[in-house]
Formats: structure tokens, C-alpha cells, sequence
């Protein structure tokens, strides 16, 4: 009778250690599972913050070039967004939306120059540059990269200007609207209006 009741007594043990490696082997599954839902749902909530903020920003004052007392072309500075990794430019990835009081331009873009080409940076070296001319045929709107190395993508620490010489002049109290929007992330929008003076040639800043 006592070997009886040992032999039950060991048979208990092996189904309760059983029972509790099985306890653990489905608390460890489930414990990684709830870590691979929360990695996942990180995941989803960091595409939907890139999604919903713009990769670019305005990196200063928007720019304004006047001959003859009305604006023939406008440069917008930019730069990459904190946190962001570099922004491809090139003209099958990005697209600028121009609406002037003249019409609407659903994509003006026609790609990025190499601002190490330039004699300078000035905005009126820029607009009369004959092969930026020659090149920009497919629209008005294109991106010169200074301090870059020599791709269409800008980076961190290179500088960007959005360059457009308008098909139409803007005069004093006239409002434009730029949307530049990149193959990923939110699209920005600079809107701006012609100040009521104007110098007979020259820039101004509209801020």
C-alpha cells in the first residue's frame, strides 16, 4: 500500500511539472507576441507621423526678384526636417504645384541643380544662368543644392532653393501659393503676398 501511494505521489509531481512547463512555454509565446504587437504598432504610428508631417521646411525668408517693377521669379530656401533622413528631388520623385493669379500649374518642377556651378549665389545669377535655361524647358520651378555632393537628394547640412521664374510677373497685392510635396511625407505649403512698394529692380524679402 505504501509503494502504491508513492508511486501516485511521484506520477503527481511529473503531471504538475508538466503543467507548469507548459504554464511557461504559453507565457513566454504570449509574451512575445505582445512584443511584436508593440513593436508593430510603433511601427505604424511612426509611418503615420512621416506621413503627416512634411520631410522639408523653410529654411528662412522667401525671395522676391523685381525688374522693372514687377516680380519675375521667387526662391524659397529649404532644408531637411529634424529627424528626417534625406529627400530625394530628383524630377520623377517630387512635384511642385505653383497657383498664381494668372492660372494654376499642377506640376512646374523640372529637377535639381548643382549650385558648385553657379559664379554665386545671388537669385538674379541664378534665374539668368543659360544652362539651368537650357535644361528647365519642361516647366518654371527647379531646385539649385549648394554645399551638396553633386546627387539630387538634399541632406542634412546642404542647402536648398526652390528657384521659380514665372511665366506671368506678380505686381504689388498679389498673392501666390507653392505646394512642393516629396515622394514621402506630407506636402509643404508656402503661401505669400507681394508687398504694396517694390523697388524698380532688385529683391525683396516677403518673409
Amino acid at each position: 500500500m505504501r509503494r502504491r501511494k508513492g508511486i501516485v505521489g511521484i506520477e503527481a509531481a511529473i503531471v504538475l511539472i508538466a503543467f507548469v512547463i507548459v504554464a511557461a512555454a504559453l507565457a513566454f509565446v504570449a509574451l512575445n507576441m505582445g512584443l511584436f504587437t508593440t513593436q508593430k504598432s510603433k511601427e505604424v504610428m511612426q509611418r503615420g507621423l512621416e506621413e503627416a508631417t512634411s520631410a522639408l521646411e523653410v529654411d528662412g525668408s522667401v525671395i522676391a526678384h523685381v525688374a522693372t517693377g514687377s516680380v519675375d521669379a521667387v526662391a524659397v530656401p529649404l532644408k531637411v526636417s529634424p529627424g528626417r533622413e534625406g529627400v530625394d528631388m530628383s524630377v520623377d520623385k517630387a512635384t511642385v504645384r505653383v497657383m498664381l493669379p494668372s492660372g494654376f500649374y499642377e506640376n512646374a518642377y523640372c529637377g535639381v541643380f548643382d549650385g558648385s556651378t553657379l559664379a554665386d549665389s545671388k537669385l538674379s545669377t541664378i534665374i539668368n544662368d543659360t544652362t539651368i535655361d537650357g535644361a528647365c524647358t519642361a516647366g518654371f520651378a527647379y531646385l539649385v543644392i549648394f554645399n551638396g555632393d553633386g546627387d539630387s537628394v538634399l541632406e542634412h547640412g546642404e542647402k536648398g532653393l526652390l528657384v521659380m521664374e514665372l511665366p506671368a510677373s506678380l505686381n504689388s497685392y498679389d498673392e501666390f501659393k507653392v505646394e512642393i510635396r516629396p515622394i514621402q511625407g506630407a506636402a509643404l505649403t508656402v503661401e505669400r503676398m507681394i508687398p504694396a512698394s517694390l523697388p524698380t529692380d532688385g529683391a525683396v524679402s516677403l518673409g
